[in-house]
């Protein structure tokens, strides 16, 4: 990607982006406003704003990279990924969101507090911290490198372009609020979606060959089907390792993710949260198998189409496809889809953080505040989280490819998160000792699948399943505890 047409594509976009994130901010009176939008986006229009913004928010620009990478390698085996969207639909549809919006919460995790008790919500809130700072790190290293691969720069250029993408995503983050952050993500996925299409169209469209002998290739790779039923845990992608440890992944994160449950309640209402979450629903469905056919193009041209400079890693196969292959103009708006992935999860990850630091630890811990000094904690929360994940983003390399990278983060911690989510929407008493017990060992249960070389899609169901059994064995053995008891208060 040599032509300086891209490089203004990127810049104009970039620049556009602020631009749009803080004009959009409206009024931003308290951390209600900064932080929920105020409970006021319930419109049909905001309600497709909320859902295509939480598609671009979880589907970052490691999933970018990511999928193109598993679709290569695995083909449509993958696609068994997309059965965790409908399963989360009826889930948060017909039991999660109605009895979470019944609570009349204000902030996310205030359903932890009131029936599991402030220190529950403590914990849970530093795992989620922990979770999405190491998140954003992965999530600028990986479009960095994708960067330095396209554009075919030096290794010197890691850290301008690291400070570029966090900075970025910092400034207008702080200054544009929860609602500049959501009309730009819905911006972004349009972005998106459009730069995946035209580089599908363009495979199809100069391959030498035709479709015909195209799917005869991948038919014969065994690059369409779909079932692979093998229980060895060391294979990355079977079945049930996509059924099972994709479902956990996604339950987790539209039910104990911050970042889902604060545009729920931006929302304001059940009908309005139910819209956006079908919005998502199909957009996530559209998104990861747009991604997972990008990988079929990829491994079909470069079969007929030999290159004998082919990167190594096939995360990086994508990007040097954009920069080898496509023309003038298109290479820069695909980059710019990969950036507009990757912003609108930074932006997302600092103003959920910033809201779980001042909601979930200033707010409840520290000493009294008026809401203009809440909202200024807010804003320098903001900006010192996303300067933090900028400066670790170097250090998540040793982590193996992007897909793992993702999963080994995010399943650590939701797993654990999920359970104590689960336990608090069904406000059945439990034995709250054993519940933080189950929270803690479910993550060193995970890192104990990463220390055996076990495909990463099992580490959020066995974060998960060991929390669970933890807190509902010591419930049946212990005894559960009431709200009144002394020792959560």
């Amino acid at each position: 990607m040599s032509d300086k047409i891209d490089f203004i594509i990127i810049a104009i976009y970039l620049t556009g982006t602020v631009t749009i994130g803080i004009a959009c901010r409206g009024r931003q009176k308290n951390t209600e406003d900064y932080f929920l939008a105020g409970g006021q986006m319930r419109s049909t229009f905001q309600s497709i704003l909320l859902g295509l913004s939480i598609v671009a928010t979880l589907f970052s620009g490691i999933s970018f990279m990511a999928y193109p990478s598993l679709g290569y390698s695995y083909g449509m085996a993958v696609l068994i990924s997309i059965i965790s969207f409908p399963i989360a639909l009826l889930v948060l549809k017909f039991w999660f969101l109605p009895r979470l919006l019944a609570t009349g919460i204000k902030y996310p995790y205030d359903i932890i507090e009131n029936n599991l008790g402030p220190h529950i919500r403590t914990l849970a809130a530093v795992m989620y911290i922990l979770l999405r700072i190491g998140w954003m790190a992965a999530l600028i290293y990986a479009p960095t490198m994708a960067l330095l691969a396209a554009a075919n720069l030096s290794d010197n250029w890691f850290w301008p372009l690291v400070l570029v993408i966090g900075l970025t995503s910092t400034f207008y983050t702080t200054l544009g609020g929860i609602r500049g952050v959501i009309v730009t993500d819905a911006i972004q996925f349009v972005v998106i979606a459009l730069g995946v299409s035209l580089t599908i169209i363009f495979v199809l469209v100069r391959l030498p060959v035709s479709f015909g002998e195209t799917y005869q290739y991948l038919q014969g790779k065994d690059m369409l089907s779909l079932f692979d039923f093998s229980l060895d845990p060391h294979k990355t992608i079977t079945f049930w390792s996509c059924l099972i440890g994709f479902t956990i992944s996604t339950l987790g994160m539209y039910m104990a993710d911050q970042m889902s449950l604060q545009r729920y309640l931006a929302a304001g209402q059940g009908k309005s949260a139910d819209r956006a979450f079908t919005f998502n629903i199909l957009g996530g469905i559209l998104v990861v198998t747009m991604l997972i056919m990008v990988g079929l193009a990829l491994i079909s041209w470069y079969h007929f189409v030999p290159d004998s400079n082919l990167p190594h890693k096939q995360d990086m196969i994508f990007p040097y496809f954009i920069a080898t292959r496509l023309p003038v103009g298109m290479a820069g708006l695909v980059l710019a889809a990969l950036l507009a992935a990757t912003i609108s999860s930074m932006t997302s990850g600092i103003n959920t953080l910033a809201a779980t630091i001042t909601i979930d630890f200033r707010m409840r811990l520290g000493s009294r505040m008026s809401a203009e000094n809440q909202l200024r904690f807010g804003k320098i929360a903001s900006l010192t989280i996303g300067m933090s994940a900028t400066l670790i983003a170097g250090l998540v390399e040793r982590l193996g490819t992007i897909f793992d990278i993702t999963q080994t983060l995010l399943g650590l911690f939701l797993g654990p998160l999920l359970t104590c989510i689960i336990v608090a929407i069904q406000r059945r008493p439990v034995n709250r000792i054993m519940l933080a017990v189950g929270m803690v060992m479910g993550v060193f249960a995970a890192g104990g699948i990463v220390w055996l070389g076990w495909s990463s899609l099992w580490i959020a169901p066995t974060a998960f399943g060991v929390s669970m059994i933890i807190t509902l064995l010591g419930t049946l053995l212990f005894g559960a505890h009431t709200p009144r008891d002394k020792i959560y208060e």
